[in-house]
């Protein structure tokens, strides 16, 4: 990613977190604001919206790193990825997914992951086994 759109991003998450922090009497603005900097960076950037939602379940670098390469290898993280053979579909190609929201597929193949597998890396040990998880 060129420097000036890493900043671009950065600038503005850093503004979305500091609205919560400086203005807390007024989360509910602050909120919308970070949902839709979430949205832009799920769209133009899912691998970096994938990292920011791990965190929510305590993953870090190493599940990043198996995450890239279970989603890279079931979809490219391509948000429009079709599989022909099945209803599977989107970046984490769920059976079923019907959203073309980079943003909501990767968070219901994060729940699912850890539903089902407790974290990437197992999901990928299972995905290197079977070419499916």
């Amino acid at each position: 990613m060129p420097n000036r759109k890493k900043l671009k991003i950065s600038v503005i998450m850093a503004l979305a977190f500091g609205l919560l922090v400086v203005y807390p009497a007024h989360a509910f603005a602050p909120k919308a604001e970070l949902i839709q900097v979430h949205k832009a960076i799920a769209i133009n950037q899912p691998k970096t919206y994938a990292k920011i939602k791990m965190a929510d379940y305590g993953w870090g670098k190493t599940q990043a790193k198996c995450l890239n390469a279970l989603w890279g290898k079931e979809s490219a993280w391509n948000h429009l990825a079709d599989n022909p053979t099945s209803t599977a579909f989107g970046i984490a190609q769920m059976l079923g997914e019907t959203s073309i929201s980079p943003m909501k597929q990767i968070n219901n193949g994060l729940r699912y992951i850890k539903h089902r597998y407790g974290q990437p890396c197992n999901a990928w040990k299972f995905w290197q086994r079977n070419k499916w998880y």
